[in-house]
């Protein structure tokens, strides 16, 4: 089930205040055409549409379009004369969308002339959006309506000029509960080889309170590595939850290599593709959803809330790193990662607070000076300065903290230790004697539980 959600985290208030966030949840649900001619109207509005949105891309191509004014202005009046049979809702979704696939080009193509002569040879330039087999239909609030009739949910959309298809929801008992919680959205209709689907939108508003207690996460390609200090038993414990999605995305490179070199000039080599790249999102996605679910389980029972690094604005890849190292950087859902946590985590009333990320895993935590030759290994890292020694995975951890502004790291005795400036307590750091796997047998259940062991050795 996709997730998302609207929100631009801001400075929160004390432990205790409260405030209400809007997030977003997106179910994808079975549909069943009533009658065969429902059927044949839905395809026909998939023709329609498609070829709607081929025509608004070329204009906001061929007009160099940039903002949704401009597009409405130029697209809405020549797509109603050209298709008056359909509702105008289509015509306003068909454009947004052109839109927005134009916008993603002119930002992808910006990077790659930024890039220097040299590896603009060798990276060629990004293709120009293009519809294709478009699959997906985008239907506006007001373009559909769905009820319950005698414990069935039905689907009711309109085509325009007071044509209607109807269908069955095939719906299930979650997705029961998130309808009646909240409000319809603008949402999808996806028809594939398979069937037809939802993809219903819904938006609530749940109430989002401040914890005293805090899970600092820092987000890596193959570990989430976690600072949870709990101030009522006056404790800090370091640990390690260890995914494989890279080894997920490097297996199916390795697969994707494969294919093209065997099925070079061959017929059916795309499908082929197509299918094992679908297969790495669902695995990939499986993970993300099953990792971030287990922390916001964790933070609920110990009511705690989330800090994270504010990673929007990523970097481009790097000359010094190695070809293979940008690809996986590069393709490590950071984004989607942190909006199914930040829902997860407002979806249980635990806040999200975010921090600068800037040089996090180079600076010393104890002295605050910044080197990349701090960093000795990916294992060790040692301050050139001070010669503070301690585990690298931590150490963004820590400095996350201190960004945080509620406290800072010393050294005591030879221990480490956080200064918690509200409390005017010293709270040790620990270090979990094991890191947290998420294999496959723990994926087919929560793996809560496993965490919770950790937590508490």
């Amino acid at each position: 089930m996709p997730l998302t959600n609207n929100h631009d985290t801001q400075t929160p208030g004390a432990p205790g205040t409260s405030r209400i966030e809007k997030i977003e949840k997106t179910a994808k649900l079975k549909l069943i055409p009533l009658t065969k001619r429902d059927k044949r109207e839905l395809i026909s509005l998939l023709k329609d549409y498609t070829e709607m949105l081929r025509e608004a891309l070329e204009i906001v191509m061929k007009k160099d379009i940039r903002s949704r004014k401009k597009a409405h202005e130029a697209c809405y009046e020549y797509l109603r004369r050209r298709y008056p049979h359909l509702h105008s809702k289509y015509v306003q979704e068909a454009y947004k969308r052109a839109l927005a696939m134009y916008k993603s080009y002119r930002k992808l193509l910006r990077k790659w002339q930024k890039l220097p002569k040299r590896q603009k040879r060798r990276i060629s330039p990004p293709s120009p959006p293009s519809i294709g087999e478009n699959k997906v239909i985008e239907l506006h609030v007001d373009t559909y309506r769905l009820k319950k009739l005698h414990q069935f949910s039905l689907l009711r959309v309109s085509k325009g000029s007071g044509d209607y298809m109807t269908f069955l929801v095939m719906e299930y008992e979650h997705a029961e509960e998130m309808i009646k919680e909240g409000e319809l959205k603008n949402s999808r209709i996806l028809v594939d080889d398979g069937g037809i689907y939802l993809l219903l939108t819904v938006r609530k508003e749940v109430e989002v309170s401040r914890h005293a207690n805090k899970l600092i996460i820092d987000i890596n390609e193959d570990t989430v590595d976690c600072l949870l200090i709990d101030r009522g038993a006056g404790k800090a414990l370091l640990f390690t939850v260890r995914h494989d999605i890279r080894g997920i995305r490097m297996n199916y490179r390795r697969i994707r290599k494969g294919i093209q070199m065997k099925t070079r000039g061959k017929r059916g080599s795309n499908v082929l593709l197509a299918r094992y790249g679908g297969r790495e999102r669902k695995r990939v996605e499986d993970r993300l959803k099953k990792v971030t679910t287990m922390l916001a389980e964790l933070c609920a029972e110990f009511g705690t809330d989330l800090v994270r690094e504010d990673l929007r604005d990523l970097k481009s890849n790097s000359k010094r790193r190695s070809r293979q190292l940008n690809y996986r950087l590069a393709t490590f859902p950071y984004r989607k990662f942190i909006g199914y946590v930040d829902y997860k985590f407002y979806e249980r009333g635990l806040d999200v607070i975010t921090v600068d990320p800037e040089e996090t895993s180079i600076t010393c935590p104890i002295c605050g000076y910044a080197d990349s030759e701090n960093r000795v290994n990916k294992e060790v890292f040692r301050c050139r300065r001070c010669g503070f020694t301690f585990n690298a995975q931590y150490v963004a951890c820590l400095n996350i903290f201190s960004r945080l502004d509620e406290g800072e790291v010393v050294l005591r005795g030879g221990r480490l230790c956080l200064i918690l400036r509200e409390a005017g307590f010293v709270v040790p750091v620990d270090v979990a004697p094991h890191e947290v796997r998420i294999s496959d047998d723990a994926l087919r259940e929560k793996p809560v539980r496993i965490m919770t062991k950790v937590i508490k050795v």
